[in-house]
């Protein structure tokens, strides 16, 4: 009775992680390999190869990630790889684990410790293909004979450029042996497959690589059977073309926001930008849908936001420390990156925060955006605190699960509440802004206070209360 007790709790631990209890949580990405290591590895090493980031070194550094205010991690993927796989998107044997990461108790340990911290962990798994790029499968479990796998063909960039999603789906990405989900054999085991992993680590969910290069009848099976939030990749702007992939899987990362934030930010697009692009991902993905994307400031896909370089307007300089980089920050990028930062986190959807931000980080291209981090776990750095301040202020008002409601919308400014929080944005970085905000949900008499700063604080008088953008801030008012 005892044992089937245990089970029980257990598998409704698993369950219980749904898409809407993680509406409130805020994610930090991390790659396993280059966030902290337990054996005293150099921060110096060749970024295409292993560094030494491993699961001990997570939990000795759990203190930094949920002091920042984050609740849940997103992890490296953790099955065992062909050689040089520090990322994990090379599978080998699907049941066993990447051994420089540590060994599977290790993994366990680590999942353990961040639920005994109150924070979840989403893995990161990979169904489209294993790790080899020739057509010998010998080493590949479950996978090893030739009929698991597509006819050897190679996607192009006019296929993803065009949408050609019968190539797309049946060729190799990067010459990476492609799975045949319409083979019997292998749809049933990846969806054996994925039940097992989050039942042996207890996982709370999944982030889902390379998710275009397969069928969505597929995935509304596999992630049924995962029975965990899941956030699927599809490294496209298109809503349109996006549009498919939900249901199947419950969110996806949020391309268009993240191509959006660039055009208001970094390339000046009107700040009512915004009030189109709202629009149309609700006509798009449908507005029930919105709460579960997963909206992202950086990723490992791409270069860093800080890694641009900056033109015109330069008002200071102060020397970037990131690992293998003499790259200089300039105060503009730094404003700019703030703004990103904070309009990933307070927006509707899932805020999914990529490790070294906090640093101002500012790698280029793969493998220069997977920088190590370990010899930088500054919890006094100005951008640490940026994001705590906003974390905080994120829970306190329980902002994750409330609706995104416009308050202001032009060409100098754009402004939401989630609940009580108010947030506000522009990229007027030349002159302070005014406004008057006559619409909002704040009773006559309240006090609202900007969590950056608490003596900056106004009171709402004959239904409206100022607002003063100086230069491109970012203001998030709170009542007090």
């Amino acid at each position: 009775m005892i044992k089937y007790l245990i089970l029980s709790f257990s598998i409704l631990q698993i369950l219980g992680r749904t898409k809407d209890e993680w509406k409130s949580r805020t994610v930090y990405q991390l790659l396993t390999d280059r966030f902290a290591t337990s054996t005293g590895k150099s921060s110096s090493c060749n970024l295409s190869k292993y560094c030494g980031g491993d699961y001990k070194g997570i939990i000795n550094n759990l203190d930094y990630i949920t002091n920042m205010g984050f609740d849940a991690i997103w992890i490296s993927p953790v099955n065992d790889n062909y050689d040089g796989g520090y990322h994990g998107y090379w599978y080998r044997n699907m049941y066993d684990v990447n051994k420089n990461f540590g060994s599977a108790q290790d993994l366990k340990n680590l999942v353990t410790a961040c639920h005994n911290k109150g924070v979840w962990v989403m893995v990161d798994v990979v169904a489209n293909h294993m790790g080899n790029t020739n057509q010998d499968y010998s080493q590949n479990y479950p996978f090893n004979q030739s009929s698991h796998y597509h006819d050897y063909c190679i996607i192009s960039d006019n296929d993803f450029n065009t949408h050609n999603l019968a190539n797309i789906q049946r060729c190799r990405l990067a010459g990476l042996a492609d799975l045949n989900q319409d083979n019997t054999f292998v749809s049933n085991e990846l969806i054996k497959w994925i039940k097992w992993l989050i039942t042996e680590y207890q996982f709370d969910g999944i982030r889902i690589d390379t998710v275009m290069m397969v069928k969505t009848d597929f995935w509304t099976k596999f992630t049924n059977s995962a029975g965990v939030y899941s956030v699927g990749e599809v490294f496209d702007g298109d809503m349109g073309f996006l549009k498919q992939f939900l249901g199947p899987i419950n969110g996806l990362l949020n391309y268009p926001l993240f191509y959006t934030l660039r055009d208001v930010f970094l390339h000046n697009k009107g700040m009512n930008t915004f009030e189109s692009f709202f629009n149309n991902m609700a006509n798009s993905f449908g507005k029930a849908n919105l709460p579960y994307m997963g909206n992202f400031n950086d990723n490992h896909d791409n270069a860093r936001f800080l890694n641009d370089a900056v033109n015109g307007y330069i008002p200071e300089d102060f020397e970037f420390y990131g690992e293998n980089s003499n790259f200089t920050v300039t105060a503009l990028k730094k404003l700019q990156f703030k703004a990103i930062t904070a309009f990933t986190l307070t927006s509707i959807g899932i805020p999914m925060i990529y490790y070294g931000s906090e640093q101002f980080y500012a790698g280029g291209n793969d493998p220069n955006n997977r920088e190590v981090l370990w010899n930088h776990l500054d919890q006094t750095s100005e951008m640490y605190k940026f994001i705590k301040t906003i974390n905080e202020a994120r829970k306190t008002t329980k902002a994750g699960s409330q609706d995104q409601i416009q308050r202001y919308a032009d060409a100098d400014i754009y402004a939401f509440t989630r609940g009580t929080l108010f947030a506000a944005f522009s990229n007027k970085y030349d002159k302070q802004v005014t406004k008057s905000i006559t619409y909002h949900p704040y009773a006559e008499g309240t006090t609202l206070c900007n969590i950056f700063y608490a003596t900056d604080c106004v009171k709402v008088a004959n239904g409206a209360f100022p607002l003063y953008l100086n230069y491109g801030e970012v203001k998030i008012f709170i009542p007090k």
